[in-house]
């Protein structure tokens, strides 16, 4: 592979490429001893699509507003044009006015109660039945793009992410048919020393973000965000 020109908007068409070029290898592909489980598409699909969503947000969104003396992988300066549809579309809009959005795909529940389900036992059924509801599609549809963003991010950054059938259940012992991307609300620390001394820190967990899709609207998801970085019209999409 050469080196891209614009590492962030050039590397989600090369991974999109790889997604459906290799689709069919992994279709034949069974993990373990449960081949009753079905092939490791989805498995395939989160460890292809994370550069696809993160690399952009990290060279392009999450620099805005940094001095460059701040910045160290920032592809901001190759053209203005990313930076701008970033603020536009992402940091000022809806998720559901957004070009890759799909009406009914997404289903967002926000979770303030406690105690907090640990997805890794599954999640419960009162999560599922409300990320299930004409609600939760209409929660999505009107939900900030940044928060959308923010939710994704995390949930790949730190594992937030479950694998749900077609009812959107957890069901042990069944195909996965909807992905599951959970991502914890933290209330601000409180601390004694300086602020920049404390801006990692996290104070206690005071919520869940929960975002719902199936696999098929997944895959075409991101078929319609790599077309959208195209149409930043930086540099040409490769798929070398």
């Amino acid at each position: 592979m050469g080196n891209p020109q614009h590492y962030s908007i050039e590397l989600p068409g090369r991974c999109l490429a790889l997604i459906n070029g290799l689709w069919p290898k992994a279709s034949k592909l069974h993990g373990g001893e449960s081949p009753e489980l079905g092939p490791l598409t989805s498995t395939f699909l989160i460890s292809m699509s994370m550069p696809i969503l993160t690399i952009p947000l990290e060279r392009v969104e999450r620099q805005i507003g940094k001095a460059e003396d701040q910045a160290y992988a920032d592809d901001r300066h190759l053209g203005t044009k990313a930076a701008e549809e970033f603020v536009d579309v992402i940091r000022k809009g809806k998720l559901g006015a957004t070009p890759f959005y799909k009406d009914g795909t997404w289903r967002f529940v926000c979770v303030r109660e406690k105690p907090f389900p640990n997805i890794a036992n599954g999640l419960p059924d009162e999560l599922a039945a409300a990320l299930s509801s004409v609600e939760a599609e209409i929660a999505a549809r009107d939900m900030p793009a940044s928060q959308w963003v923010s939710i994704l991010r995390n949930a790949m950054a730190h594992g937030g992410i479950a694998y749900l059938d077609q009812n959107g259940r957890s069901s042990y012992g069944t195909p996965m048919k909807m992905f599951a991307f959970v991502s914890g609300k933290y209330a601000r620390p409180k601390c004694e020393h300086a602020e920049a001394d404390c801006r990692f820190g996290m104070g206690k967990l005071e919520g869940l973000n929960i975002l719902r899709i199936s696999e098929t609207d997944y895959r075409q998801f991101l078929e319609a965000w790599v077309a959208w970085l195209a149409t930043t019209k930086i540099t040409k999409m490769s798929a070398a």
